[in-house]
């Protein structure tokens, strides 16, 4: 009987009474913390940052749950980043030529692809700038030929 009057003294006492008021205290600080990290986290990829945050006011641990399963699988701006350098890398592969005798990459300016030696383009007699076979004026010295 000693024993278990002791363990009430205890549960009675101020100490424990000031434990768990810091322990509440921490356990709301860390729900609140919780609810900003989830709105700013929704915002960044995209969702509702304000309903998402509501969800986890009302459900906790439920709502969190239920936000790492729906949640957007990526930042928009991962998104963003990775939509710009695939634009990049397809532009800079589109500005890349490649020879149509022996596809082996050229320049924009060669006359002559120094592989298989096919005529690329022909010189311009006036300014020797490179112009394409077909053309018959140069656009840039308007010489004709």
């Amino acid at each position: 009987m000693d024993f278990i009057t002791s363990i009430l003294n205890f549960f009675s006492s101020p100490v424990f009474k000031m434990a768990a008021r810091l322990l509440i205290l921490f356990l709301l600080i860390l729900w609140a913390s919780v609810i900003y990290w989830v709105y700013r986290d929704a915002e960044k990829r995209g969702a509702i940052g304000i309903y998402w945050a509501a969800v986890i006011l009302f459900f906790n641990v439920f709502g969190l749950i239920v936000y790492f399963i729906l949640r957007p699988p990526e930042y928009v701006a991962d998104v963003q980043e990775r939509e710009l350098e695939i634009k990049m890398k397809e532009e800079m592969i589109n500005s890349r030529k490649s020879c149509s005798g022996c596809r082996q990459p050229i320049e924009l300016d060669f006359l002559v692809c120094p592989y298989c030696m096919k005529k690329l383009k022909k010189s311009c007699p006036v300014c020797n700038r490179p112009l394409n076979l077909n053309w018959t004026i140069c656009p840039y010295c308007k010489a004709s030929f």
